[in-house]
């Protein structure tokens, strides 16, 4: 998907293929592939801790529980519980990287109240994380 992202790139603006794409994306304003895939992720999540979501996609989304021991992170009410998994290939279920794209979010952006702005923030924040 990446080759056809940076085609298109090329397309758009006539360049030759041996032209890198980074500086083309950019002035698009096209995320890498990888950096699309977790936007489409952390938006389900959101709509899943917000009641936005189908029920079957909610009920994959846990929030940490409270622990016997306080630490700091606990105080934040927006994390989610992360299960353990053993193969490698279960980290890409939804349930599993739903709370870990979730959790590395600024907490700012994770306490959005608005879906729009949410999908406005996170956007800026991938495309900064990526082109900065």
């Amino acid at each position: 998907m990446q080759k056809v992202q940076n085609a298109a790139a090329r397309f758009v603006y006539g360049q030759k293929k041996w032209r890198g794409t980074t500086n083309l994306r950019k002035a698009l304003h096209f995320l890498p592939v990888a950096e699309r895939i977790e936007f489409k992720i952390c938006v389900l999540v959101y709509k899943c801790v917000n009641g936005l979501a189908p029920g079957y996609l909610s009920d994959r989304i846990e929030k940490r529980r409270r622990k016997s021991m306080s630490l700091r992170k606990d105080d934040d009410h927006l994390l989610l519980e992360t299960p353990r998994t053993k193969y490698k290939l279960s980290e890409k279920a939804f349930s599993i990287c739903g709370p870990r794209f979730w959790n590395q979010l600024p907490r700012g952006l994770r306490s959005t109240e608005s879906l729009d702005r949410f999908k406005r923030d996170l956007k800026t924040h991938l495309f900064g994380r990526v082109f900065t």
